[in-house]
């Protein structure tokens, strides 16, 4: 399915913008991937674009994870924008009690044997609680399915807890964290601490300091690619991308 028909369909539909929808759409056409992962998809919007993608290149699938209880709040649900898109063969929507990370558990299970995982995945895009421990836990889960070349996606990157009033968001009770823990952007933590610093992921993309992309791909060097539409103050942006741009120049 075209761009610009699958967008005509999520017009007006969180939580993501067109841009960033294009940008999706595009990579799994350009690198042709096959297999996809998502975890945390809300009303299923990007997961909608995904499946058209997959459509496009006339092969694919997606498997779509959340929450049960998140069905409550979201709509239109996946199920509804899959249906109303024509585009439901191309994903599997799986819902779980607790959290993600569950899913991922019985999906090694499943691929295990003799002591090995096998790899399933081309492709993951990380967008749920924005949680240290889940996501944390989620990266190294998913590492064990995902291929050799194969991509992860993080968005969110600078999110933080403080921002919001809730006093449980996905299940996780925001009065029980510590003044540090709500102030720390959780994903950029995940992904420098966690994903940079793992010796199988080299290649490196940061874009508007809101989605984070990291290849499984070893490497005796790292690269990073930090784009954007506009080049604020480097005392103002985040420490991750101060940490990349010293990174750089000490390279060069």
């Amino acid at each position: 399915m075209k761009f610009q028909e699958i967008r005509s369909h999520l017009e007006g539909i969180p939580y993501m913008e067109p841009n960033r929808a294009r940008t999706l759409y595009e990579f799994i056409i350009e690198n042709r991937i096959a297999d996809c992962l998502e975890l945390g998809f809300a009303h299923g919007v990007s997961s909608c674009y995904i499946a058209a993608a997959l459509d496009e290149l006339g092969t694919g699938h997606l498997t779509s994870v959340d929450l049960i209880a998140a069905a409550e709040w979201q709509k239109p649900s996946i199920e509804e924008l899959l249906n109303q898109t024509g585009l439901g063969q191309y994903v599997t929507v799986a819902r779980e009690q607790t959290s993600y990370t569950w899913f991922l558990k019985k999906k090694i299970e499943e691929n295990s044997k003799d002591g090995n995982c096998d790899r399933v995945y081309d492709f993951c895009f990380i967008d749920g609680p924005k949680n240290w421990t889940i996501d944390g836990c989620a990266f190294f889960l998913v590492d064990k399915l995902l291929r050799q070349d194969g991509w992860i996606l993080f968005d969110d990157l600078n999110w933080k807890y403080s921002q919001f009033d809730n006093e449980v968001m996905d299940g996780i009770s925001l009065r029980t964290m510590g003044e540090d823990e709500l102030n720390s952007p959780h994903i950029e933590l995940v992904f420098r601490l966690l994903v940079m610093q793992h010796p199988e992921y080299s290649h490196f993309k940061i874009q508007d300091n809101t989605w984070a992309w990291a290849q499984k791909m070893t490497s005796l060097t790292k690269q990073v690619l930090y784009e954007s539409t506009d080049q604020p103050d480097i005392q103002q942006q985040p420490l991750l991308i101060r940490l990349i741009r010293k990174l750089l120049k000490n390279k060069g």
